[in-house]
């Protein structure tokens, strides 16, 4: 196996596999490609290409992960694997090469700096700030270590070489709190229209820095990154990248930044920092890579990150968990399957998640004979087995997620639901299956109908 070198790759397997849309009418990036993704997100469920973006010679891509299917296309596996794929190669962790030129340099900027005559920044929805950089990787370097970190943050394009970031994830925030008490800029990268390895390894967990993101991305696609080097900054930036703006992130300012609509669903404002970009580097004929807030893609990339990552964390510790998923649902719902062997273990396990973690706000637990990838039978669950004076937990003063908006200050409650079947009452709680002999029998008749 050898991944995709860059975005254009991947596009192409797109539409060779019919999971590609392509507009040819003209539509502003200022909310209508983002009106059209929210429409096509809920209607097709494929990529989107923007082949005429009003006032540009840059087409838009957007949804580019929004299915399991993609998702496989992207690893180059069957839909099945995705998870178990992904957790491996994360793990085969591959070191970059540095590369003496690359792409991405074939157009540079570096006088009269404007951002919006270059890249068609979507303003996503009607009351956002401007338009948002939402699928910007962000490299940079600690300024302690010298070691080269990367994350996804948004990026509010307030004027023409200026910028607000939202630098909550590790480790860039971390670089920046460093630089910032030496009182320094810190040197920045901002990267757009990577192939979907180094995408997808932008948002994994590194483990608490134990990894190195451009090596997990070498482990994805089965092959090292490419970087090129920059000589004003000193950073190493990847070769294949459709664009990459220079920049620094100015120490001792904060400025509104926002309102935003995030994925949480609600617009949200925050002091940030504020950044100043020097150099502007793109592909000739650059595609610009749109990652639209609230949409299905944005909850399959979460359950996928949590399930690879946090999952494994919550097996290791609950030995009865026989599988996790995470859900937008009910808020950030974890849904919890386990081998329930003691009453009063359902508590226990919904207390420990409940407290493991700043994004989960609810969380219920279900018997081995739930599907967790069907909400209809965890709602079924919690309908026919859940008493609420019996089996709902409730927690207070919790440390919540930020983009909830409900949490005070981030403090917040959670609530677990035991829909669990009481131990000793299987027969009254049997679920109703059809012979697996009979399903299987059909299932091959009937299965080349809906091909």
């Amino acid at each position: 196996m050898m991944g995709y070198q860059n975005l254009r790759e991947f596009v192409k397997v797109l539409r060779d596999n019919g999971e590609l849309v392509e507009i040819g009418a003209s539509l502003s990036p200022r909310y209508e490609i983002g009106a059209a993704l929210r429409y096509l997100d809920q209607r097709s469920g494929k990529a989107v290409l923007f082949k005429n973006a009003a006032g540009y010679n840059c087409p838009v891509i957007g949804n580019l992960l929004g299915s399991n299917k993609r998702l496989a296309l992207a690893l180059e596996v069957e839909p099945e694997h995705v998870l178990e794929e992904f957790k491996k190669r994360t793990q085969q962790l591959i070191k970059p090469v540095v590369v003496s030129k690359g792409p991405v340099q074939e157009i540079v900027l570096s006088e009269e700096i404007d951002l919006l005559k270059v890249i068609p920044a979507l303003t996503h929805h009607e009351k956002d700030a401007g338009p948002y950089l939402t699928s910007a990787l962000v490299v940079a370097v600690d300024p302690d270590s010298g070691e080269r970190g990367m994350g996804i943050h948004r990026i509010l394009i307030k004027d023409k070489n200026k910028i607000g970031l939202f630098l909550y994830n590790p480790p860039i925030g971390a670089y920046f709190h460093k630089a910032e008490q030496r009182g320094k800029p810190l040197d920045i990268a901002v990267v757009l229209g990577v192939d979907p390895a180094l995408f997808l390894a932008s948002i994994a967990s590194n483990q608490g820095g134990k990894l190195n993101k451009f090596e997990m991305a070498g482990g994805l696609k089965g092959g090292p990154v490419e970087l090129v080097p920059t000589a004003d900054s000193g950073l190493e930036i990847p070769a294949q990248a459709e664009f990459v703006l220079l920049g620094k992130v100015l120490p001792g300012i904060r400025e509104s930044e926002g309102p935003f609509g995030e994925s949480s669903g609600y617009y949200l404002t925050y002091q940030n920092p504020v950044g100043v970009i020097h150099t502007i580097m793109h592909r000739q004929e650059p595609l610009y890579h749109a990652l639209m807030p609230y949409n299905r893609e944005n909850s399959l990339l979460l359950n996928l990150i949590w399930e690879s990552s946090y999952g494994t964390t919550l097996k290791k510790e609950i030995p009865q968990l026989t599988d996790f998923r995470l859900t937008s649902v009910l808020g950030m719902c974890a849904l919890l399957q386990i081998k329930k062997t003691a009453e009063g273990q359902p508590k226990e396990i919904l207390e420990h998640v409940l407290k493991s973690s700043p994004l989960i706000k609810s969380a219920v637990v279900v018997d081995t004979d739930v599907d967790l990838s069907d909400l209809g039978e965890v709602s079924w669950a919690i309908s026919t087995r859940f008493q609420p004076h019996r089996d709902l937990l409730l927690l207070n003063d919790m440390t919540g997620y930020p983009l909830d908006p409900s949490a005070d200050n981030s403090v917040t409650s959670k609530w677990g639901i035991d829909a669990t079947k009481p131990l000793g009452q299987e027969s009254l709680f049997e679920k109703v299956e059809v012979p697996q002999q009979a399903m299987q029998k059909v299932s091959s008749i009937l299965q080349g109908l809906f091909n």
